[in-house]
């Protein structure tokens, strides 16, 4: 609130003790500083314990050099799904503009810890009939400030940890969305060198087709089948060589590669399903205790709170000001002290109050709410995970191996001229299209396997189950400007 100008008479007062105390308020309240990494060290701490990563803010030091130096050599040899997420931890530009989420909380804290600065007012008359100029001179302090700091303080000290913990969130949900994007283009070129299998075979059953047609042995009809199964290979085929070529770009997004460094190599055989299968016992409880979404809403009710307590304590009475003021009348001069505050006759803060309130209720809601999601979520995952071994694994156990059997049998048949060349043909391609098949289901088993690892680190995985989504950074920020 701005002063008022206003004339002081009566007795002499010396301005010397106010003007002291603002000074040493001053002195005391100019210490503060911002320190742009502050909070990034938990941050980093905090990915290396949950997902066993390495994170590097890049401010053009020697330890970034190192960092550039490393994500070189993991490109030189066949990329991992680790070694990928490390790439990407270390590499994403994106990544690195999110890190400035924490400077944002911590300049909102060393706010929340500074005094509103002094207001000057001045004001000379000039008498119309004539004489000496009478200047008015005033300075004043919001003085509350000085009892409602270390409230401001708690509740920007608040949302600074509910910062952080968004920020290790977004960095554990980019993670997963680079080992989903890894497992998507390494099943797509798996599937590729298949179809080019198929696709081979069909078109050779199509040159065969064409010879016995010459020969008189059979229809242009078994000709126009034949070409229409291989001229349908093609178009599958090229369909996922462009899959590939957009799940490889999808992948140097993430990675921040570009130039040369987007000539890395992967494996081009999906892993298969580990000989140990992994332990889905207590998963609920483990997903409770390593919950980084629990923690938030937890320190989303804790912000709540105390914002309600800074509410409750400032809705009435919100600013008031005490600083001393002077007016020179007669060729002499007046100084006396000035108080300032609103009378709160209409306003008495009961909006503020409840709307305080209300968000604390809703910050209650939404904690229970996250707990149950993330139990409903882990029972969830638990039986993804199950259902996609299962399936992967009778396609290798059973139905691989019966196709195998299928093949070789007919090949004796055809060796010995019971069976015709097309047949033998159809059952090699048949076999072909199980093994697409069974990359799908060992492709949706680690994608399964990758929302598990999302779980157990601290994130729930997006409701369609692909870990595809992570927290950007344009959303960071409107989070952390919600308070």
């Amino acid at each position: 609130m701005q002063p008022q100008r206003k004339s002081w008479r009566g007795g002499r007062r010396r301005a010397a003790p106010y003007v002291g105390a603002v000074g040493v308020l001053l002195l005391v309240t100019s210490c503060a500083t911002v320190d742009q990494q502050a909070g990034f060290a938990e941050v980093r701490d905090a990915i290396a314990t949950r997902s066993g990563k390495r994170v590097v803010w890049n401010r053009g030091t020697e330890l970034d050099a190192q960092a550039a130096q490393h994500v070189h050599e993991l490109l030189q040899n066949t990329l991992t799904a680790d070694a990928a997420i490390q790439v990407a931890l270390l590499n994403n530009r994106e990544l690195q503009a999110m890190y400035a989420a924490l400077g944002v909380a911590q300049a909102d804290l060393v706010q929340a810890g500074l005094l509103r600065n002094p207001v000057f007012d001045g004001i000379i008359r000039f008498p119309v009939g004539g004489g000496p100029a009478e200047p008015e001179l005033s300075v004043a302090l919001g003085f509350l400030d000085l009892f409602y700091l270390p409230l401001r303080r708690r509740a920007a000290a608040a949302r600074f940890e509910e910062a952080k913990l968004q920020v290790t969130g977004a960095m554990l949900d980019f993670a997963a969305t680079v080992q989903t994007a890894f497992y998507r283009h390494q099943a797509n070129e798996q599937r590729v060198d298949l179809l080019h299998t198929i696709t081979h075979a069909l078109t050779t059953a199509w040159e065969v087709a064409q010879r016995l047609q010459a020969a008189g042995n059979i229809t242009e009809l078994d000709v126009a089948r034949e070409r229409a199964a291989a001229e349908e290979a093609r178009l599958d085929l090229r369909a996922a060589e462009a899959a590939t070529r957009q799940t490889r770009e999808h992948l140097n997004t993430l990675m921040g590669l570009w130039g040369q460094e987007t000539a890395w190599q992967i494996a081009k055989r999906l892993p298969d399903i580990p000989a140990q299968p992994v332990s889905l016992e207590g998963l609920e409880m483990q997903a409770l205790r390593q919950s980084l979404d629990l923690a938030s809403a937890r320190q989303r009710l804790i912000v709540a709170g105390e914002q309600l307590g800074v509410t409750r304590v400032t809705a009435l009475v919100p600013e008031a000001s005490v600083g001393a003021g002077g007016e020179r009348r007669e060729g002499r001069w007046e100084v006396g002290p000035l108080v300032e505050f609103a009378i709160p006759l209409f306003d008495q803060g009961q909006a503020r109050r409840g709307r305080a309130l209300a968000e604390l209720r809703r910050a209650q809601q939404e904690y229970y709410a996250v707990g149950v999601r993330i139990r409903a979520t882990a029972r969830a995952l638990s039986e993804r995970v199950q259902a996609a071994q299962d399936r992967a694994l009778y396609y290798r156990d059973i139905l691989l191996p019966l196709r195998e059997r299928i093949v070789n049998e007919t090949q004796l048949q055809y060796n010995a001229m019971q069976r015709g060349v097309f047949e033998l043909l159809r059952m090699r391609e048949q076999q072909i299209q199980t093994a697409v098949a069974y990359i799908d289901t060992l492709r949706d088993y680690w994608l399964a396997r990758a929302d598990l690892g999302l779980l157990l680190s601290g994130r729930v995985p997006s409701p369609e189950g692909s870990a595809a989504s992570h927290l950007s950074l344009s959303q960071t920020r409107s989070n952390n400007g919600e308070h």
